[in-house]
């Protein structure tokens, strides 16, 4: 028994051996195609995944006038710029709402190493329900707390102080007059928190000289009542957005058309625009997805006609075995396990590119879109990729195992 299994290993080698090009195209053909499904299938999960993380709790995003998805991008997943800003005073006036539960205000316009600061309130910290690992939440304006990944990265603790940098990326405009300082660092969580910088929305004010215009403000208007001074100083502020909750199924229907038809605002629904970008998302991963599967079909094809062309090259070889005692059913599996082989190699070596194709994706997405993506493992996606692979195999190479199960010795040693 042993002898025989050396055997078959021995001519299974010695044929892949015999066109190694061949050989080494099919695998890499094969390799590659299992390559780009996994890529495909793990990059598609783990988006949505952290999509539906950020996305959870938040039934309405209020923002300026323009795209609702450019309004949930940038307000809730921190990746595109605003559409503007709004009146503060009209986000007063809207909080009102009995149909509103809970709101959490957001203004942005800085960013510090291409990682946003957001000014908000507590609301923020409840809604995400992040915990810190050391230090306090801020208290007052210029005080920060710094997401876990960006304090990793960048080695902060607390007691550091930091400079913004004006606009959403790396800027050289450092507002190097208004440092903040770091007084809590956030533990590690699954939410968007881990790479913002959360101050309070006064900062934000005070850092693009709100104050100043609003000392001339006053100056002007020493006559008005606090009343008049309170309002006047609601209709100068603005925030970026405003994240609300719902306090029944029925603000759903009734809060989108009031802001839309009677404000000077926008109402972006995140269960809409997810769907929307998941759609896009989807499509991306579907053309991905063609892409292996068409390799892998490529890859079956040339392993099916390379085995045809080979079994005809060695039909003396298969005639003078048969003569020898070899039984077609020997014959049939040595051409099978020729194919099994290749499939196996082909797939081990998918697996490792798509590791390495995954890494280098979640590179590009980290320094892009300050995204971290984890690593994926072994899992269902790895065992459907095989069956199918495998079957892949068995197909390819039925043809050329029955063209070698049914060689005629006497015609072929004739000739």
């Amino acid at each position: 028994m042993k002898q025989n299994r050396l055997t078959l290993w021995g001519f299974t080698k010695a044929n892949l051996a015999y066109k190694p090009l061949t050989s080494l195209f099919n695998v890499l053909l094969l390799a590659i195609g299992v390559a780009v499904i996994l890529c495909a299938v793990h990059l598609n999960r783990q988006i949505e995944h952290k999509l539906t993380k950020d996305l959870r709790g938040i039934d309405l995003v209020i923002g300026a006038k323009g795209s609702p998805l450019q309004i949930i991008l940038s307000s809730v997943f921190h990746m595109d710029i605003p559409t503007g800003n709004i009146s503060l005073k009209e986000v007063k006036t809207l909080q009102k709402n009995p149909l509103i539960q809970s709101t959490v205000p957001l203004a942005l316009g800085d960013n510090y190493n291409g990682y946003r600061i957001v000014g908000t309130n507590e609301n923020f910290f409840n809604h995400y329900q992040v915990k810190l690992s050391e230090g306090r939440f801020f208290e007052t304006e210029m005080e920060v707390v710094v997401g876990a990944e960006i304090a990793t990265k960048h080695a902060l603790k607390l007691g550091d102080s930091i400079v913004g940098a004006h606009g959403l990326v790396g800027s050289a405009d450092l507002h190097a007059d208004n440092p903040y300082k770091i007084v809590g660092i956030l533990e590690q969580s699954e939410t968007v928190a881990n790479r913002l910088i959360l101050t309070p929305i006064e900062s934000v004010w005070h850092v693009h000289e709100y104050e100043e215009t609003h000392s001339e403000h006053e100056h002007h208007d020493e006559t008005h009542s606090e009343e008049s001074h309170a309002e006047d100083d609601d209709n100068n502020k603005e925030i970026t957005s405003l994240l609300i909750t719902y306090k029944s199924p029925l603000a759903a229907v009734k809060l989108p058309r009031l802001v839309n038809e009677s404000t000077s605002m926008q109402a972006a629904s995140p269960a809409l625009e997810m769907a929307r970008l998941m759609k896009l998302i989807g499509t991306g991963q579907d053309i991905l997805s063609v892409f292996g599967f068409l390799l892998l079909f490529i890859s079956g094809l040339g392993l099916c006609v390379t085995l045809y062309n080979a079994i005809n090259d060695r039909r003396y070889d298969i005639a003078v075995m048969r003569v020898m005692g070899a039984t077609k059913h020997k014959i049939f599996s040595l051409v099978m396990t020729e194919v099994l082989w290749t499939v196996f190699i082909g797939y081990a070596v998918g697996i490792i590119l798509s590791q390495i194709f995954f890494k280098l994706i979640s590179i590009w997405i980290e320094s892009e879109k300050h995204i971290m993506l984890i690593q994926p493992s072994f899992g269902h996606a790895e065992i459907y990729c095989f069956i199918m692979s495998l079957g892949l195999g068995i197909l390819a190479g039925f043809i050329p195992a029955m063209l070698a199960y049914r060689t005629n010795i006497a015609k072929v040693l004739n000739q």
